[in-house]
């Protein structure tokens, strides 16, 4: 199973990263492997050496800003 994980903001990189703990049983995962991403990042694959459940997750670059939900309208009450 892989997880694709949203970007990581630019402030994160891999020297200061801590590795992420698994979906499925909680364990802290490892560093597979690093490669250079086209968004100027890293994208990191995690493996849980319990459970072997793989995760990727993009660390430094410019964040996805396209991920991100609008603010909820809150309702205000009617006058009369």
């Amino acid at each position: 199973m892989i997880d694709q994980s949203e970007p990581t903001t630019p402030a994160e990189t891999l020297g200061t990263l801590k590795p992420p703990r698994c979906a499925m049983c909680r364990a802290r995962m490892a560093l597979l492997r690093s490669a250079p991403d086209a968004g100027g990042g890293d994208k990191c694959t995690f493996t849980c050496p319990k459970c072997e459940f793989v995760k990727t997750k993009i660390i430094g670059g410019p964040p996805d800003l396209s991920r991100h939900r609008p603010p909820k309208k809150t309702r205000r009450p009617q006058t009369r």
